[in-house]
């Protein structure tokens, strides 16, 4: 079974915890699926100014997420953002400083949706645990309710 080549890269979030990514270095896309560029000489883009990547350029909102991502050079990275508050999706090229800030604030945001997920559920569960409670109490859990 042939396996694709890949790199392992690290890299570190602001709480110190870090993780080994595995980079794979896939060919190019076919000429035919690729939009054409204006021109064969062009240069490529220049890396995003810092912070630039994370917000929508036509609705402001600061949830833009890459769906896609390839290496396009040594230290360059082409993004396929996606805003999903207005749909907007766009293609970038961002410096590896970028890459690596906007995989931090995917870990964050990753850690927040799993602590306020877990706070959700305890919550939920306490409630239906107080109602059940309460609903015995008053002698309103019958038999025929099994």
């Amino acid at each position: 079974m042939d396996q694709e080549p890949f790199k392992i890269e690290l890299f570190v979030f602001p709480d110190g915890t870090s993780v080994e990514m595995m980079v794979f270095d896939r060919p190019r896309r076919a000429a035919a699926s690729r939009p054409v560029a204006p021109s064969c000489c062009a240069p490529p883009p220049p890396p995003l100014e810092p912070r630039q990547d994370q917000a929508c350029p036509v609705c402001g909102s600061g949830l833009v997420y890459p769906e896609d991502w390839e290496r396009s050079g040594t230290a360059r990275w082409t993004l396929h953002l996606r805003c999903p508050e207005c749909e907007t999706r766009r293609v970038v090229t961002v410096g590896r400083a970028a890459v690596e800030r906007i995989n931090r604030s995917l870990h964050e945001a990753a850690r927040t949706l799993a602590r306020e997920t877990e706070r959700l559920t305890r919550r939920n569960f306490e409630e239906e645990a107080e109602r059940i409670a309460d609903a015995l109490r008053r002698d309103l859990i019958l038999p025929m309710d099994f």
